[in-house]
């Protein structure tokens, strides 16, 4: 696996875990932000900014990892790719660094905002 497949895996796992749990998926600017560089043209209209952009980016997406890494404990591609990923100098890095020791006294909705309220009903199992 490539660093460039291994981070698309991950996005993607996060992606996921963003839709599922609050209806909001990334957008490209997210995902070109976690990648490091302008992969994703999806071409789908931007009505509005992200509302993963607003506030502490890496936070948010430390947590969507944390979701991340709990839907895909038992596919071994995720987890080769946070293994290739772990330790590079990067925002996405940084992430998974991050979600390693990741302990919070915030509430996921104050980590997510008011934003992702309204909407958000399911749980992970």
């Amino acid at each position: 696996m490539t660093l460039d497949e291994a981070r698309q895996l991950v996005i993607e796992g996060m992606n996921y875990a963003a839709y599922r749990e609050t209806d909001f998926s990334l957008y490209d600017s997210d995902k070109n932000r976690l990648f490091g560089s302008e992969h994703y043209k999806s071409g789908r209209p931007v009505y509005e900014p992200s509302p993963w952009a607003e506030g502490n980016f890496e936070e948010k997406m430390t947590m969507l990892f944390v979701w991340a890494n709990v839907l895909n404990r038992s596919v071994s591609a995720f987890i080769e790719a946070r293994k290739l990923l772990e330790n590079e100098n990067s925002v996405l890095g940084r992430v998974i660094r991050s979600a390693t020791n990741w302990k919070t006294t915030k509430t996921t909705d104050e980590i997510l905002g008011a934003k992702f309220v309204r909407t958000r009903t399911r749980h992970l199992p």
